[in-house]
């Protein structure tokens, strides 16, 4: 019987690379530390006229979950963002984005933003038993569902949402400070530098579906090639914490705490950062490249890389 349930199981894990599993048995075969997976992609103001000056503000702020068992995604978020500080978009912008004035025109403050996107947290979060990494401890319980944000690199939670919310004194809610950076997992795992997400998405046979820079559809072909890694063997886990805790800084600990995840939970959106010290610099090799673009010195017209 044993020789038959391993049998089964070898098969199980053979077809996982052409089709999910159901339920959790995905999740015992591949051991993943995380039940759900948030991936984020958002797009902001940039231009292409070598100006230093400008600060960028997200017009686009999407959000996917995906279900680690299953590779299904279960749930969406979606807003635009009005831009106050530069509210007029440039042609640049548009054109590698795809989003037009009128719709950051009708959307939503980041505050609001914020405030809707904890809403659709809070939501999921009951229907679906969730809880967060804090970057403090391991308990395990199989009575809750474990989650992890997502990005393509550090910028979006790192650099872009963390100088926005400093210069407009806004409350980021703290279930935000961590995320895993699917660049670097990436290139640890397949031991090669990806080529941006669509490349990245080519090099383990994934063609990139919808428009590339515009946010919903970069989370989504995010959350694929995520899926296609957990599929190939790779143990998700966070790479970068912004929660000032004593933790270390080897990736392979789990961050997970009960009872601050509860406390965070219920004041997700009542809580301040908690180290502002991150916005005196940028991290190295995290901002995306075209809101590089508008980091370069007047004069340089050097080739668009993506």
């Amino acid at each position: 019987m044993a020789t038959k349930r391993l049998a089964r199981q070898l098969g199980l894990i053979r077809r996982k690379s052409t089709a999910p599993a159901n339920g959790n048995v995905g999740r015992s075969k591949s051991k993943q530390l995380f039940d759900y997976l948030i991936v984020i992609d958002f797009e902001s103001t940039c231009w292409n006229d070598g100006i230093r000056h400008r600060s960028q503000e997200i017009i686009e702020f999407p959000a996917v979950l995906l279900n680690t068992s299953t590779g299904e995604i279960e749930s969406e978020f979606h807003a635009y963002v009005q831009p106050q500080e530069y509210p007029i978009l440039s042609e640049f912008c548009m054109e590698l984005t795809g989003i037009k004035q009128d719709q950051v025109d009708e959307g939503v403050p980041l505050k609001i933003c914020l405030s809707q996107f904890c809403k659709w947290i809070q939501k999921i979060q009951q229907e679906k038993k969730i809880i967060f990494a804090t970057g403090i401890s391991d308990i395990s319980t199989s009575e809750v569902n474990l989650c992890a944000f997502v990005t393509w690199s550090d910028w979006d939670l790192g650099v872009c949402l963390e100088y926005e919310c400093k210069r407009k004194q806004l409350i980021k809610p703290v279930f935000l400070n961590s995320w895993i950076d699917l660049r670097v997992t990436y290139k640890i795992f397949y031991k090669r530098k990806p080529k941006g997400l669509s490349g990245a998405l080519e090099e383990v046979g994934i063609q990139f579906l919808g428009r590339e820079h515009f946010g919903l559809d970069d989370s989504r072909n995010t959350a694929l090639l995520a899926w296609k890694m957990i599929r190939d063997g790779c143990l998700m886990k966070i790479t970068r914490s912004l929660n000032k805790v004593p933790t270390k800084r080897n990736p392979s600990i789990l961050a997970r705490s009960l009872n601050t995840d509860r406390v965070e939970e219920t004041s997700a959106c009542m809580s301040s950062v908690h180290d502002p010290s991150i916005y005196d610099r940028e991290p190295e090799n995290t901002i995306k490249s075209h809101q590089k673009l508008q980091m370069r010195p007047a004069g340089v017209n050097s080739p668009i890389k993506f």
